[in-house]
């Protein structure tokens, strides 16, 4: 179900036992091959497959287009919140739909630079809304899209292999093929995986890309999109069964 599709009357006669979805996203260059729109045109892409597997099951939010970026900021027609705002986002829009007696809710993020204020985020609605079971999720963290990958370690990431073949699959249309270069500076040091520190686009990529873009497939992207859809279900059954 998608909550934006009904009315009020209809959802009352929606189980406040079903689990909604929140899926969040971002607004940001994605390198000279792929359109702003990509990390929300894939979680919502995502979502919106969930939501034709097990329509029964949940309830499906809109995407929450505006992210947390300033560290694409240089590239110029991205589109940022600042960190409290962005957490601040989440939190009042999952409060929302607790004050709307639903009880289980999953966030589902598209973007990396969100995974850190949505874990604070949780800790919030822990603090605000204790009578809630809210879960945060990454679909790009799973195993199962990993092992789709063929790039290496540093082939994957920002509007790499991973992005640039779930737009093959998805928006065909919007992938400049006749851009795709590889681009990133990965940190020298053996032990950066181990130590956390945030850097700007342009101190690491000189294009806005982090990865190799040349390994994307249409293919792939399919396999990617799939086994996320995948793997949801699984989370949503988990938390139905209440194993999460």
């Amino acid at each position: 179900m998608k909550l934006a599709e009904l009315n009020w009357p209809d959802l009352e006669k929606v189980s406040r036992d079903t689990v909604v979805i929140f899926p969040i996203a971002a607004l940001e260059q994605h390198g000279p091959h792929l359109p702003f729109i990509t990390d929300t045109a894939e979680v919502t892409a995502i979502v919106e497959r969930l939501d034709g597997a097990i329509p029964d099951r949940v309830l499906c939010l809109p995407t929450q287009w505006l992210g947390y970026s300033p560290h694409h900021m240089r590239f110029k027609g991205t589109v940022t919140a600042r960190s409290e705002t962005h957490i601040n986002m989440i939190v009042e829009t999952v409060a929302s739909m607790v004050s709307a007696d639903f009880g289980r809710i999953l966030i589902v993020n598209g973007h990396g630079g969100n995974m850190a204020n949505m874990n604070v985020a949780l800790q919030k609605l822990l603090e605000q809304c204790p009578q809630a079971k809210v879960w945060g999720t990454s679909w790009f963290m799973y195993d199962e899209v990993g092992a789709i990958r063929e790039a290496g370690p540093d082939g994957w990431g920002h509007a790499g292999e991973m992005e640039t073949s779930v737009m093959m699959a998805i928006h065909p249309e919007l992938v400049q093929i006749d851009r795709l270069q590889k681009d990133g500076h990965p940190l020298p040091s053996e032990l950066a995986g181990q130590v956390a520190r945030y850097r700007m686009m342009e101190d690491s990529t000189d294009r806005g890309v982090y990865g190799d873009p040349t390994f994307g497939t249409a293919a792939k992207g399919e396999g990617m999109v799939q086994a996320a859809v995948d793997v949801l279900v699984r989370i949503v059954g988990d938390i139905e069964q209440g194993r999460l």
